[in-house]
Order: C-alpha cells, then structure tokens, then sequence
C-alpha cells in the first residue's frame, strides 16, 4: 500500500507543477464550461476559501510551519494505510498539501486557477493541487462507507 500511497502522491504533486508551469504562461479569462467554470489567475495567500490570509513574511513561514505539520501527518497515515482506497486518497491528500506548500515557497501564494461558479454566483477559485486533495478526501469517505468493521 505504501507505492500506491507515495506513488498518488508524487503523481499530483508532478501533475500539479506540470499543470501550473503551462497555465502561469496562458491568458487569464477563458471560458472553460459556461455558467459553471473559467480560467482566471489568482494567488491566494491564505488557505481554502482564502481563510487565514497572510500578508507578512512571518504569517507566511508560520503557516507554512503549520501545513508541513499537517502534511508530515498525511504521510504517516498513508504510511499506514491498509486499503488500497484509503492509501490512494492520504496519497492524493499529500501531494496536493505538498504542492500547495511548494507554491507558498516558492511564489509566497498558491497559484489558483478554475473559478468555478453557478451563473453570476461566485463558488471559488481552485488549482490541480485543491483537486486531489478533494479527490483524497473523497476516496477516504468511500472507504469509510464501503469497508466493513472488523468484529473482535
């Protein structure tokens, strides 16, 4: 379990840089899905839905401090993992935590990019990494739902 789980992870995390190095170049504004989804830059200091913003060099190491704690949390579950669901969703979960903290490293923001939205009603803005790290979570429910309880 433990390829399948650093293996998911290295795959976002490479298809995360790939993804972003070719869209940094590319005009902001296209339409991607009408009503539902543009392709618009934007960089987000903070972390879902912009929540905890930082604006200082201070803010930004420490909560960069705080995601690698997070992140080294990840690994040891996926470490852990014994299904292959359960791997493959902590894998996905820490390549995209990864990514994500590459770009505060690197950029000082995370590099957003699908604003998704239902007609004139903005939803949010998101990028390869938020993905899989939605993917990983819902690969985790899955797992909850579909795994049987071991009877002691």
């Amino acid at each position: 379990m433990k390829r399948l789980a650093f293996g998911a992870a290295l795959a976002a995390l490479a298809l995360n840089l790939i993804v972003e190095h070719w869209l940094m170049a590319a005009p902001s504004g296209a339409v991607v899905v009408p009503g539902l989804a543009d392709f618009h830059h934007a960089w987000n200091r903070g972390v879902s839905f912009s929540l905890l913003t930082q604006d200082s060099n201070t803010g930004r190491w420490l909560l960069m401090a705080l995601l690698a704690i997070i992140s080294i949390g990840v690994g040891f579950l996926a470490w852990r993992a014994t299904h292959r669901l359960s791997a493959l969703g902590y894998g996905l979960i820490l390549g995209g935590a990864l990514g994500n903290l590459l770009d505060r490293a690197v950029h000082g923001a995370v590099f957003d990019f699908l604003f998704l939205h239902l007609g004139a009603m903005p939803l949010f803005v998101c990028n390869f990494a938020d993905i899989a790290i939605s993917a990983g979570v819902v690969a985790l429910v899955l797992e909850s739902l579909l795994t049987k309880p071991r009877s002691t």
